[in-house]
């Protein structure tokens, strides 16, 4: 009894499952069904909804992402920000200067005045008698040890000089070097860095290694440079307590003179930035518009010439805005001025710490007048003409219309001129009516008409000597080629010219097209009569014995039509299997071999009659729903059927 309790309870069990199984199926059919739709709506998406539908799926992206992260999560790697200092460009000149990187070599020439001290290493080299090659590093005592010599002294030494000790003190142990039947010299192998202190308004303050040949300009280098609050043009060189020396970079930044690599840095040395004091910006019609650091004698013209001078399209008009200091403010209200001046008045004023000056352009005068039309370099011409008087003297005259005709060209050219009507048009504004006012006036007088600024010229062309018309015809004619066109020319004239259609040609299958900028455009809906245009191509189609249906037929393609009997548009349809359903069947067409465009109209094409190359298309209609919910269901029956057996079976077993 236990055991048919269990086997029940197993049975039921399985029955269970398995039904629940086909639930889980048909709904999977459902959403098959659901999804179909879903993914039709997709397609049927406007360029417009999937550019909204992108949006909104970024916004849900991140803003899943967003929701989903846990910071507490360890998973999740964290974004660590460098609080470093970013190097920025800016407006301030000179700065970009010392934003380099120096590399120094070991074969950098030595200086003739550079001493040997602790820390230098030096390769010494005999050859003749004896040949060796040894290094040594000076000790801190300025000494290096040799053997069979002991210690030699080489601190503050020059090269030269420690060569001659070096062959004095081994000389004693090698006799060749007094004879001359050994040599001896020496060379600087690995130098020491030399201690300079930087202070003030640089990018590292404090103490820097720097290479021992360095001068000032590339000791800042090395250093990592000025800060834009720094001066460039008083920078201190201090050695024991004292300032040695004051640099000013603008020299060797404006022309290149170099007045410190004279001055050797030793070590110790304390290189000093100080604080800008006063600096002026220019901008406007100059050749490089900065911030400017001005000493206390710079005057305008200074600062111009260090702005790289004026432009050409520079005026004498400048705009100064001014802060004056506080000890001569009477109240912050007034701390501030501008005016206008000119840059002779201004040219030896001293400027304030922020001024701003910025120089003007002159005015874009008008001084030209416009041909138009029928000459060979149309455009733009001044009007004013330089001319010599009798005191070879220049004078200013004012171009006449036959002077800018003949600059304008073609008027000298023979067969140009044929192309060119005689009556010149020029329209001249006026300020007493809306339209401009209009003269005509004859090639052969126009030396007479004195033009005025903004003067539009009008040159026209003579059509009647430079229209050369003409059409191609070419295909399946007895005589193909290019012939001339003629007024009134029709389609059946032109065949006609050609000799006719030849045996294989048909006349119903016609292509005419136009050639624009060497693109053949077809023209459609053309018969016999249709008028012949400039630079038309007409081809002679061979004869066809098919006609091609298309579209939504069961048989898309062609169709045999043997040339004698009638054949309707329906019949060709039929003879490429019929209609597919959703046909839609009055909205087939026919594109004749001649490129017209007809539809079927009445009766759906029965009484329209279709000739060899010509072609009937079949469209579909696109809002038809292509889930035929019919068939789905009888499918759908038709397999819970098969399940439903399926459940009798098993239940049975």
């Amino acid at each position: 009894m236990a055991k048919n309790i269990i086997f029940a309870e197993n049975n039921l069990s399985t029955k269970l499952k398995f039904m629940k199984n086909i639930f889980f199926f048909i709904l999977l059919l459902f959403s098959m069904i659901l999804a179909q739709e879903s993914i039709r709506d997709l397609q049927n998406l406007s360029n417009k909804q999937l550019d909204i539908l992108k949006s909104e799926l970024k916004n849900d992206s991140v803003k899943l992402k967003n929701d989903s992260a846990d910071p507490a999560d360890p998973a999740i790697p964290k974004v660590k920000i460098n609080s470093g200092t970013l190097k920025t460009t800016n407006n301030f000149f000179g700065y970009e200067y010392f934003d380099k990187t120096i590399s120094f070599f070991d074969n950098i020439p030595t200086p003739e005045d550079f001493r040997l001290g602790p820390g230098d290493e030096i390769t010494l080299s005999l050859w003749g008698e004896t040949n060796s090659r040894e290094s040594f590093v000076i000790n801190k005592e300025g000494f290096i040890y040799y053997k069979n010599i002991g210690f030699i002294n080489l601190s503050n030494l020059s090269l030269s000089e420690a060569e001659k000790v070096l062959i004095e003190q081994l000389s004693k142990i090698y006799s060749t070097l007094e004879d001359g039947s050994s040599n001896l010299s020496i060379e600087l192998g690995q130098i020491k860095s030399i201690n300079i202190f930087f202070s003030g308004h640089v990018n590292n303050p404090g103490v820097n290694l720097i290479h021992p040949f360095s001068d000032v300009y590339s000791a800042i280098i090395q250093s990592g440079g000025i800060q834009d609050s720094g001066s460039l043009r008083n920078i201190k060189i201090i050695r024991s307590g004292k300032i040695i020396n004051t640099i000013d970079f603008y020299s060797f930044f404006m022309t290149g003179k170099n007045n410190f690599s004279n001055i050797k840095l030793v070590d110790g040395d304390v290189i000093h930035i100080p604080a800008v004091q006063n600096r002026v910006e220019i901008s406007g019609e100059i050749n490089r518009p900065k911030f400017y650091e001005l000493l206390d004698s710079d005057t305008l013209t200074a600062l111009i010439e260090y702005s790289g001078g004026l432009k050409a399209t520079a005026s004498d008009k400048i705009i100064i805005r001014e802060i004056f200091p506080i000890d001569e403010r009477f109240t912050n209200d007034e701390a501030k001025t501008g005016y206008i001046s000119t840059i002779a008045k201004s040219s030896k004023k001293i400027f304030n710490n922020g001024t701003q000056i910025k120089i003007l352009p002159i005015g874009d005068n008008e001084t030209d007048v416009t041909v138009y039309g029928r000459v060979s370099f149309p455009g733009k011409y001044p009007i004013n003409n330089q001319m010599i008087d009798f005191n070879n003297q220049p004078v200013i005259k004012k171009s006449s219309l036959r002077d800018v005709l003949d600059l304008a060209g073609g008027f000298d050219d023979p067969v140009f001129r044929k192309t060119i009507v005689d009556e010149i048009v020029v329209l001249r504004l006026d300020e007493n009516q809306f339209y401009g006012k209009e003269f005509k006036i004859n090639y052969d007088d126009a030396a007479n008409f004195e033009l005025q600024i903004d003067d539009r010229i009008f040159v026209y062309q003579n059509s009647n000597y430079s229209n050369v018309l003409t059409y191609t015809i070419k295909g399946e004619v007895l005589n193909p080629g290019k012939y001339i066109l003629k007024d009134g020319l029709t389609l059946k004239d032109a065949i006609s010219l050609a000799g006719g259609v030849t045996e294989i040609g048909s006349i119903n299958s016609v292509s005419i097209s136009r050639n624009d900028q060497d693109n053949e455009n077809r023209i459609g809906n053309t018969n016999l009569d249709f008028l012949v245009g400039n630079n038309n191509i007409i081809t002679i189609l061979q004869k066809e014995n098919v006609v091609g249906v298309f579209g939504n037929v069961y048989n898309s393609g062609f169709v045999a039509h043997d040339g004698k009997k009638l054949m309707t548009m329906s019949k060709a349809i039929q003879l490429a299997g019929g209609h597919k359903p959703n046909s839609l069947k009055k909205s087939a067409y026919i594109v004749r071999a001649n490129g017209r465009i007809e539809s079927a109209k009445f009766f759906r094409g029965r009484t329209k009659r279709v000739y060899p190359g010509d072609s009937v298309f079949v469209p579909v209609d696109p809002s038809t729903d292509d889930f035929d919910i019919t068939k789905f269901i009888s499918e759908l029956s038709s397999t819970l059927a098969n399940i439903a057996a399926i459940l009798v079976i098993t239940d049975n077993q």
